[in-house]
């Protein structure tokens, strides 16, 4: 199932990662053992723990969207390029809903009432289509998350208050370090 080609290997296990937690698709091999089952119950509880923390951030992202600030000079979130971001953030916390709900339902209801063992026999684009599928609702609350820290960055950055403006700056090398940080552990543990 792994593809020969370096570039598309990393980004199949890539897939993996963000659609199954796992780098490969190994558990697949055996769907009637007591490994699988964990997995299952690991995967709804991400699902679900997914959907709530983009419930957050629609709530959070609404939130910005439908009310002036309460000290503008200290944190201006309705500018335009802000409040574009916001709503690229609610958008994406949307999609991520409503698809995690989905995902949700069909997972659990599919592992839970299916003989699993189809899913070796399985062609390629159509492993690729459900790695997708189980990874959208991730990705968007990915995108989501980003573009919230984007319109808050933005909105505080572009503050009259130098202290918001030197918290601001020290989230952002925060959040980057965050970043290279994660790269760097997936490289050593993956």
């Amino acid at each position: 199932m792994t593809p020969s080609h370096p570039l598309l290997r990393l980004a199949f296990k890539i897939l993996c990662i963000i659609a199954v937690s796992q780098k490969s698709l190994d558990h697949w091999n055996d769907t009637k053992n007591k490994e699988w089952k964990e997995h299952v119950s690991v995967m709804v509880n991400r699902f679900q723990n997914s959907n709530i923390t983009a419930g957050l951030v629609l709530a959070t992202t609404t939130l910005f969207l439908s009310s002036q600030p309460p000290i503008e000079h200290l944190m201006a979130y309705n500018s335009s390029i802000s409040y574009i971001f916001a709503m690229v953030s609610f958008s994406a916390a949307l999609l991520s809903v409503i698809s995690g709900a989905a995902v949700l339902v069909i997972y659990e209801t599919s592992t839970a009432n299916k003989d699993m063992e189809s899913l070796k026999h399985m062609r390629r684009h159509q492993i690729i289509a459900l790695l997708l599928w189980l990874a959208i609702p991730s990705i968007c609350l990915s995108v989501a998350t980003f573009y919230l820290f984007l319109s808050i960055f933005v909105a505080c950055f572009w503050s009259d208050n130098s202290v918001v403006n030197i918290i601001t700056t020290l989230s952002c090398v925060a959040f980057l370090l965050n970043g290279v940080l994660t790269i760097y552990v997936y490289n050593v543990v993956g």
